[in-house]
């Protein structure tokens, strides 16, 4: 229940989701080579933008700013700072903080940045902030840049490597991510997606020679993340056997990007049967695909609509995110 009350949160603005602290090993699909990276990862920049006012009456109109100076070649041991500052819009300040990096994944032109507060001037907010730990998810997206951000000093445990999908949408400044990635030919995407008024829509159907993962989902205009309906396939032949589908209890998108989660309901293996499961997905040029298994003996704790960034490229197939 904690973790649903995070997510509705992040639909009015009063915080972000919650993830448990941890590496994340093989459960996780960290890229195509499932966990290694190649040359070196790349997040700089500065932006932001104004609370609309679905962060209800404490946030909405104030301005907020980002600034992320970090590098990385392998995630867990990246390089540089981030530095958040919010004001209220008569210019008063309301919190400022900033700290080390401590993981740091970009692939193509999205990134998830984790850090851990050693300064923080924090006037208009009575929270403990030195030591908490933070996530932040950037989207370059040229002309819109987007962001999200997870911060431990509201009690929302952050996990290295994992954030939600980029909501926040930058008007002034912006972010250069230089991600590896390893372009796979996506022949065709094969997912038709039907506007049906407004609301957030999520469809794949994408794989290789002995991967293919299946997904649907839609969250109503109005509804939070949690009221989504959906399910998910995933079957992957090439060693580990996981044949697994559910349904999908969380969904949240930021621009192309979206992130979800849920809970196994059939497998060929009943040990998975219950156990959460956590999927990223990006509509681009090179459409992508991450998870983490819940089954996995090494998994991290998965919380709605936390994941990591979307890695694994198709060699058939596609997504769309609405």
């Amino acid at each position: 229940m904690e973790s649903r009350r995070f997510v509705r949160r992040l639909v009015v603005g009063a915080v972000a989701l919650a993830v448990t602290a941890g590496a994340v090993p093989s459960a996780v699909a960290a890229g195509n080579d499932h966990g290694g990276s190649t040359g070196v990862m790349r997040v700089v920049g500065a932006g932001g933008g104004t609370l609309g006012p679905e962060w209800g009456p404490a946030f909405a109109g104030d301005p907020v700013r980002f600034e992320i100076d970090g590098r990385a070649t392998d995630p867990l041991h990246p390089s540089g700072t981030f530095h958040v500052v919010h004001r209220k819009p008569d210019g008063k300040l309301l919190a400022e903080f900033s700290g080390p990096i401590t993981s740091l994944k970009a692939v193509d032109e999205v990134a998830v940045v984790t850090g851990v507060i050693d300064s923080a001037d924090h006037p208009g907010l009575p929270r403990e902030m030195i030591g908490k730990n933070i996530s932040l998810t950037v989207y370059d997206g040229g002309r819109q840049d987007r962001i999200s951000w997870i911060w431990g000093f509201f009690d929302a445990p952050v996990s290295l490597l994992q954030g939600t999908a980029p909501t926040f949408p930058l008007t002034e400044g912006g972010f250069q991510v230089h991600g590896t990635g390893h372009a796979a030919k996506a022949s065709g995407t094969t997912v038709a997606v039907k506007a049906a008024g407004d609301g957030t829509t999520v469809a794949a159907l994408l794989g290789d020679a002995t991967l293919r993962f299946q997904f649907a989902a839609r969250v109503p205009a109005g509804g939070n993340p949690t009221e989504v309906q959906g399910d998910f396939h995933f079957v992957d032949r090439r060693g580990s056997g996981v044949d697994v589908e559910g349904r999908i209890d969380c969904l949240v998108a930021g621009g192309p990007v979206a992130v979800a989660t849920g809970v196994v309901t059939a497998s060929n293996d009943p040990a998975k049967v219950g156990k959460p499961v956590s999927f990223s997905l990006k509509d681009g040029r090179i459409d992508r695909l991450g998870w983490i298994w819940g089954f996995a003996a090494d998994a991290p704790q998965i919380v709605d609509c936390q994941s990591v960034v979307p890695s694994y490229a198709p060699r058939w197939g596609g997504l769309a995110v609405r």
